[in-house]
């Protein structure tokens, strides 16, 4: 009984030592921020989305190209440039000069993503492979892909390499697509091709998302003319397609999750579309999109806000941002740079001030 009253006591003596002892306040929460990639002027336009605040620009100086696609992670960004052959790295949170990686010549750098803080993976368009990245070493390592990789995504410890199917020397003026598309499948750990998914519909597939279901969905716009583009829905576990839906009109170009059940799809010519993951339906097709001035691009944040960057002429004025709230109607426009080309929603640490 002796040893359990002293116990007992010494408990409540250390008790009071921690009720008096100074405590260190947790750190605030990141905050939501909207970062845009413009490519006409060559710069990022970062947007807070918790308050209504100005927008500040970070200009990225030679980046050794046209500014193209935007991946992040954290508050890190990269920046790829198409035919220049780039990739950098950026720290949004302390508006450092980038970093420049120079990719074999020739190579091309279009999509691009996060395996982890110090692992990425970047389409080479023009040799059919992508590139690993490792930050920490400094090392490079490419893997052979399927023709014109575009896009990249990662979910389920694996690597998912779009393959838009392009006849890139043609003349154009519209994409010439040899046929359809289909994902590469990478093991990011031993960097070998493990897999490969064919994707129904009309092939140039140029956009991937993992949405809030797990599932992977991947945006091909086809070759435009009266052919639609279709949105893929793709199980990253037994890697299949298992549906396909149009009604997105000619040329899609983007499409962003809002991690739950929708998700937004943007085309220069039709506008804002909604297609539901749950229902599995398309709610706003090219039909009954919203308007856009030449819709390039679309992120949301936590709270729903939808946020749609248009293009506009691209010829020396300033694109917009278009911001609707989760019903679609829409709150506020702000200004972006000139030509933007791609968004993100980055969670970034508040100011010291703060």
């Amino acid at each position: 009984m002796a040893f359990r009253v002293a116990a007992g006591a010494l408990a409540s003596t250390a008790g009071l030592l921690l009720g008096c002892a100074a405590t260190t306040p947790s750190p605030p929460p990141p905050e939501e921020t909207l970062v845009v990639l413009n490519a006409g002027d060559g710069s990022l336009t970062l947007l807070p989305v918790s308050v209504v605040a100005p927008a500040e620009t970070i200009v990225l100086g030679d980046i050794g190209g046209t500014p193209l696609s935007l991946a992040t992670r954290g508050s890190q960004g990269l920046i790829t440039t198409g035919a220049g052959s780039t990739v950098a790295r950026v720290d949004f949170s302390f508006g450092q000069s980038p970093v420049v990686y120079r990719l074999e010549a020739g190579a091309g750098a279009a999509g691009a993503a996060f395996v982890n803080d110090s692992i990425a993976y970047v389409a080479n368009p023009f040799i059919d492979r992508a590139t690993r990245f490792n930050f920490k070493t400094g090392d490079t390592v490419s893997v052979a892909t399927g023709h014109t990789p575009i896009a990249v995504a990662v979910t389920r410890g694996r690597v998912f390499i779009t393959n838009a199917n392009l006849e890139l020397p043609c003349a154009g003026p519209l994409p010439c697509v040899r046929g359809p598309s289909w994902l590469t499948v990478i093991d990011p750990e031993r960097n070998v091709v493990i897999d490969s998914i064919a994707l129904a519909g009309p092939g140039n597939a140029l956009a991937i998302e993992v949405g809030g279901d797990g599932l992977l969905y991947v945006l091909s716009a086809g070759p435009g003319g009266t052919e639609s583009g279709r949105l893929s829905i793709v199980d990253p576990v037994l890697r299949v397609d298992v549906g396909s839906f149009g009604g997105f009109g000619a040329l899609p170009n983007d499409l962003a999750t809002d991690r739950r059940e929708r998700l937004f799809v943007t085309s220069l010519e039709a506008g804002l579309m909604e297609f539901n993951t749950r229902t599995r339906r398309v709610l706003r097709d090219a039909a009954t999109a919203i308007p856009l001035q030449s819709g390039m691009a679309v992120a949301v944040d936590d709270e729903g806000l939808v946020y749609a960057i248009e293009s506009g002429s691209c010829a020396g004025t300033p694109g917009r941002i278009r911001i609707f709230r989760p019903n679609l109607t829409e709150a506020r426009i702000a200004p972006a740079g000139v030509c933007p080309v791609d968004a993100a929603i980055v969670k970034l640490p508040p100011p010291p001030s703060q």
